[in-house]
């Protein structure tokens, strides 16, 4: 009996002691993760420091901050797109996609970022605005092409180098980065601004959404992208006051028809040179045209179509034929 009662207490001074020992083995883990989260805190703050450039996740909104300059406030409720906003991107706490994602807005873009959930931190800014915005379908939108006047406090004017055209670029064809990359080459031989996110559906033909923009530049802008099949689209349903839209689709299984007509040699080079160029469906008709010059035949909707067309074979007339449905004539002296 007594040797039974001596093993009691040496079982309860057992299980005592992996108690104890369990609760010490959780203050000293507790303790290291505080040290740890001091540590980065402390980190932080010191990134904050170094960066010249970043944005601040903060608990209701983002602000970008850049140098001691401009900050600028992004409220949460405000919409990427017609689906998410940017409270539901911050809360899958896919940070590098909230950067992205602001950054399509915003004329100079920034990398660095932190989050910052129960504590303010100091801005020493000269100057802080909210980001423009706008309300479709009572919804808040950010206003693209507001954007710019924003940064006057930071440059001192206009954006260096850039010009006040405005272009929202909306990828069609499900290729990732194509947008922003299609922005980036534009704003680095045009000067322009650019805003870059999905379109809502993939497409094959590439859209075209004119808003306010000269001829000039519109020509600009189109010969210095890829697409080849424009069509032009009353309302792409986004919205914007860029100065002109463009949607960019797939292009490779589209039904359109280029017909080439013509007798001459030029006419078989015209084909070839098309060829060349990436286009398809096209054919030639040896047909005798009595013309004093090249004629571009085309559907009003098919107009930037048949504009790039012109100028990759130097031909100057065109004339609209409403009867012509996604085929586009081309007739040879």
């Amino acid at each position: 009996m007594r040797r039974e009662k001596n093993l009691n207490r040496q079982k309860k001074k057992t299980k005592t002691g992996k108690t104890l020992g369990g609760l010490l083995l959780a203050l000293i883990v507790i303790g290291m993760l505080g040290v740890f989260l001091t540590y980065n805190l402390n980190r932080g703050e010191k990134n904050l420091e170094n960066w010249d450039r970043y944005a601040i996740i903060g608990k209701n909104n983002i602000i970008v901050v850049y140098e001691d300059k401009l900050a600028v406030k992004i409220p949460y409720d405000v919409q990427v797109d017609k689906e998410t906003t940017i409270k539901k991107l911050v809360d899958s706490k896919n940070y590098k996609m909230v950067i992205d994602s602001i950054n399509n807005f915003l004329p100079e873009k920034v990398e660095n970022y932190k989050v910052v959930r129960y504590s303010d931190i100091a801005l020493n800014v000269k100057n802080a605005r909210n980001i423009p915005e706008m309300v479709i379908d009572n919804k808040k939108y950010i206003l693209t092409s507001g954007t710019q006047s924003l940064f006057s406090d930071l440059y001192g004017g206009d954006l260096k180098g850039s010009t006040n055209l405005v272009v929202d670029i909306l990828n069609a064809n499900g290729v990732g980065g194509y947008a922003r990359k299609t922005g980036e080459n534009l704003k680095n031989k045009l000067s322009l601004t650019y805003t870059a996110a999905n379109y809502e559906k993939n497409t094959e033909y590439s859209l075209i959404e004119i808003n306010e923009i000269s001829k000039e530049n519109i020509e600009n802008v189109l010969a210095n992208v890829n697409e080849k099949y424009f069509k032009i689209k009353e309302d792409t349903g986004m919205p914007t006051l860029a100065s002109v839209v463009l949607v960019l689709g797939r292009e490779k299984d589209i039904d359109f028809k280029i017909e080439i007509k013509g007798t001459s040699a030029a006419a078989k080079s015209v084909l070839k040179d098309l060829e060349a160029s990436g286009y398809r469906n096209l054919s030639l008709k040896e047909e005798s045209k009595n013309l004093d010059k090249s004629v571009i035949e085309y559907n009003k909707e098919d107009y930037y179509t048949a504009l790039k067309i012109t100028k990759k074979l130097n031909i100057t007339n065109m004339l609209e034929n409403n009867s012509l449905n996604n085929r586009i004539n081309i007739l040879i002296d």
